[in-house]
């Protein structure tokens, strides 16, 4: 799976990421683009009274791969602990 991040500048200047799953991978640049900017134009995002998505900077699209090493993911058993047997025994 895709997800599109979308990098804004708060209104303090710093980075912020808004990440979306699920969302169609034929987008344009510019229809992403002009969504940033309807986002940004709402300014329904506060916190602490900063703006947190600002000013749209850049957005791409990121796909994770995964490599289980061990356990359940990776399709072998981790083996139980072997449990302890108290000294003098």
């Amino acid at each position: 799976m895709k997800q599109l991040q979308l990098k804004f500048h708060t209104s303090e200047g710093k980075s912020k990421t808004l990440s979306v799953n699920y969302v169609d991978q034929e987008l344009t640049g510019d229809q992403v683009k002009s969504t940033m900017e309807k986002i940004a134009a709402t300014k329904i995002f506060i916190k602490g009274g900063v703006h947190l998505y600002d000013v749209p900077v850049s957005a791409k699209y990121v796909e994770r791969t995964e490599t289980p090493l061990f356990g359940d993911d990776a399709g072998t058993e981790t083996p139980a602990p072997t449990p302890e047997v108290p000294a003098g025994r």
